[in-house]
């Protein structure tokens, strides 16, 4: 037996190595035996390189070994957690594993339940997926461009000032008179607040602990006095804030709040009430809970969710550093959103009604506001969906982030309603689509074939909304949004195509589509200022003034 090879520290060379050294002893006829010609050193260089060239194979085949057994249990981990992203997981290569995590990041429904229900909202611990891109250098760059061009906006209005009035004045005047009578405002969320968090926790308190005494007489006066809360609650702050006269700031934030709470009341009692309903008079009281605990629901009311649970994920500390950073960026976009209408809005609209005006202008400024109004809705997705919502699940230590996913790579309208706002979208889903689809199913196999009639529902909703904010914030009815959105958007979502090229046509629509709602919305505002009223009272409401203007035949 040729005494095997070993090392200086009396290690055993690898397999091939020990080959190679019986055939240099001539056990084996092998072309390493061809190295007995050549001189010390170069035999020497030669073995060495072999060593080591095997050394990094068995290395090698040890990583992709411990790598892969690491991803099966990964893997499993995730199956076992019943994340519907697990099955594509599990087929993925490893070469593909990275992106495949990527997509985890949209994970929102646990997987299908036994008696056929919809999956229902899943809550787990994640960041805002902007949180992470921001980390990387190349996206970063992206948001410093923005923020450049923030400073270039405000250095345009600083030099306008120096020239136009010769002292630098930096007009604020208009946030200022956006935002005026917020002592009011302050009132009137104050007295939706406490009835939202008061009265409706101690109705349903009540009618939750009392109802199994006398359940037809509770169960029909308690849905008719929250029927009529419901109305009062959308009527009262409403009267309110058109007796106040709220410029439009102020009344976008009464009545998104007012949507708001009217969604997270809506969410407590569509979530708890099954408990109420189950539970029977001879049942034992304490083993039910029947109404959640006040804290609980305090926490929802402020948590930046519209779906209620008992118990969130949450984090050990808050940040406030991330806080502050995150606010100073609300503040940030107000002031982005400020100058853009002061340098591109304003100057093209303000004497609209006063000179002559036709369709060449009107393509002119549909044009003209594709950029300042792509670059608002920039900033208020940003501003609302990132960083006010993140300010918000920091200081409440709310630990899912995901607000919204990542609708900028969407492919089609369908992908993108889902994934622009999650929050909403979770709550149209949580209560009014799986609702329906529940409400189809028990009346028959007929009823349930209309697979598009729950999406109409949402849509309609959705649609009927947004006009609601945006006619009484305004004080006019003018359709743009309800029908591009509940018209046009509908009939995209049936144009279903993976392809990337259509994210372009996604991008196109959307600035034209915001370059339209900028012009034609501005338009009618300045019309309501310059062009007198063609009708009296409610209707002058309903009817356009933009389309009864008499326009100066002066160039």
């Amino acid at each position: 037996m040729v005494e095997e090879v070993r090392h200086e520290n009396g290690e055993i060379p690898p397999v091939g190595l020990r080959h190679r050294s019986h055939a240099m002893n001539g056990d084996i006829a092998s072309p390493v035996s061809e190295v007995k010609q050549m001189n010390t050193d170069g035999e020497e260089n030669v073995l060495r390189n072999i060593c080591l060239r095997d050394k990094f194979k068995d290395l090698q085949s040890t990583l992709e070994n411990e790598l892969g057994n690491l991803i099966d249990r990964q893997l499993r981990d995730f199956k076992e957690e019943n994340l519907p992203v697990a099955g594509g997981l599990a087929s993925a290569s490893a070469s593909s594993f990275t992106s495949a995590l990527t997509r985890s990041h949209s994970i929102s429904r646990g997987s299908k339940k036994s008696n056929g229900q919809l999956p229902s909202r899943l809550f787990i611990s994640r960041p805002s997926l902007l949180k992470e891109l921001l980390a990387v250098n190349h996206i970063e760059s992206i948001y410093h461009i923005f923020v450049a061009i923030l400073i270039l906006l405000f250095f345009n209005k600083v030099l306008e000032e120096i020239i136009q009035t010769g002292s630098l004045n930096l007009d604020l005047s208009l946030i200022i008179w956006a935002f005026g009578g917020l002592d009011r405002v302050i009132v009137i969320w104050v007295c939706m607040f406490t009835s939202t968090s008061v009265l409706v926790y101690l109705a349903f308190h009540h009618w939750a602990h009392h109802r199994h005494n006398m359940p037809v007489i509770y169960d029909v006066v308690g849905g008719v006095a929250y029927i009529v809360y419901l109305g009062l609650f959308l009527h009262l702050p409403l009267k309110s804030l058109i007796a106040n006269e709220l410029p439009p700031a102020s009344s976008f934030i009464v009545l998104c709040e007012q949507v708001r709470m009217f969604m997270k009341t809506w969410a407590f009692v569509r979530s708890n009430y099954e408990r109420a309903l189950k539970y029977k008079k001879d049942d034992n009281a304490q083993s039910v809970n029947l109404c959640p605990d006040f804290s609980h629901y305090l926490y929802f009311l402020f948590a930046p969710t519209l779906v209620y649970r008992d118990e969130y994920p949450r984090n050990d500390t808050c940040d406030w550093q991330s806080v502050f950073n995150d606010l100073s960026q609300v503040i940030g976009c107000l002031f982005y959103t400020h100058f853009l209408f002061v340098r591109f809005c304003i100057p093209v609209f303000q004497k609209f009604g006063q000179e002559s005006f036709n369709g060449t202008n009107l393509l002119v400024a549909v044009f003209s506001c594709m950029f300042p109004g792509s670059l608002v809705l920039l900033c208020g997705f940003f501003a609302v969906l990132h960083a006010w919502l993140n300010a918000f699940a920091e200081m409440m230590r709310f630990a899912d982030r995901m607000f919204y996913k990542d609708w900028w790579n969407s492919t089609s309208y369908a992908r993108f309603y889902r994934t622009w706002n999650c929050v909403v979208h979770d709550w149209l889903y949580e209560y009014v689509y799986r609702d329906v689809v529940a409400w189809q199913r028990k009346h028959g196999e007929g009823c349930a074939r209309l697979r598009c009639f729950p999406m109409l529902v949402v849509f309609f909703i959705s649609s009927v909304v947004h006009e609601y904010i945006l006619s009484f914030a305004f004080r006019f009815f003018y359709p743009v949004l309800l029908v591009m959105f509940g018209g046009f958007g509908v009939a995209f979502m049936f144009v279903n195509s993976k392809a990337r090229q259509f994210n372009i046509f996604l991008w196109v629509t959307l600035i034209f589509g915001t370059g339209i709602l900028m012009c034609l919305y501005s338009m009618e505002w300045y019309a309501r200022i310059n062009c007198p009223a063609v009708h009296e009272g409610f209707v002058d409401y309903l009817v356009p003034r933009s389309l009864y203007c008499k326009f100066s035949t002066e160039a």
